[in-house]
């Protein structure tokens, strides 16, 4: 079964992208469960996502404690809080950055925003997403574009499903979502490689 944590700020879309991949997922024949975790802060505030994808039924009905995929969609939000906590050891990290890979894990593993990676063998990608999403949509919503980058680092359902879901949900605006979702499976950095 494969359990992400999706993070980024409140009016992002992080429930969102959450609700779609879980569709695209049953799409392929799959289970999905997406379960948002967010209070009554403003836009801008922490808003999180657990999403569950299994061939089998899930049973759980709660937030993930201890993900194996970490997807990041603001570029800053984890300066100012833990997004990494509960991690599993060998776990996948995608992050939303202008920095490289390199770049990032050098933050993460300094502390250098009052905390520290606690795993030490990981996978780690970033994706510009911001950029992508300003300049195939022209607003730096980013959900879209880390679905695909979601997509092209742990494979966990195919473009073509996430093309469907974002024609059914979006109709004519799913074409930009779409090229979004490509360029940033497209542009995605993986570290040492």
């Amino acid at each position: 079964m494969h359990e992400i944590r999706l993070a980024g700020r409140g009016g992002q879309g992080v429930v969102t992208a959450g609700d779609l991949l879980g569709k695209a997922a049953v799409l392929e024949g799959k289970h999905a469960q997406s379960v948002p975790t967010f209070g009554p802060e403003r836009r801008g505030a922490l808003s999180s996502c657990t999403l569950r994808v299994s061939d089998s039924e899930i049973l759980l009905k709660c937030s993930s404690t201890s993900p194996g995929v970490l997807c990041v969609l603001d570029p800053t939000i984890w300066h100012h809080v833990n997004v990494t906590l509960g991690l599993q050891e060998g776990g996948k990290l995608l992050f939303n950055s202008p920095l490289t890979p390199e770049q990032l894990a050098g933050e993460l593993k300094t502390a250098k925003h009052g905390y520290s990676l606690s795993i030490d063998r990981y996978e780690l990608f970033t994706v510009d997403a911001t950029t992508i999403a300003l300049e195939v949509i022209g607003r730096p919503i980013t959900n879209t574009a880390m679905m695909g980058a979601l997509v092209g680092a742990i494979g966990m359902v195919e473009m073509a499903s996430i093309e469907t879901i974002l024609m059914a949900k979006f109709g004519k605006r799913g074409e930009a979502n779409i090229k979004s979702a490509k360029a940033a499976s497209a542009g995605l950095r993986r570290l040492g490689g």
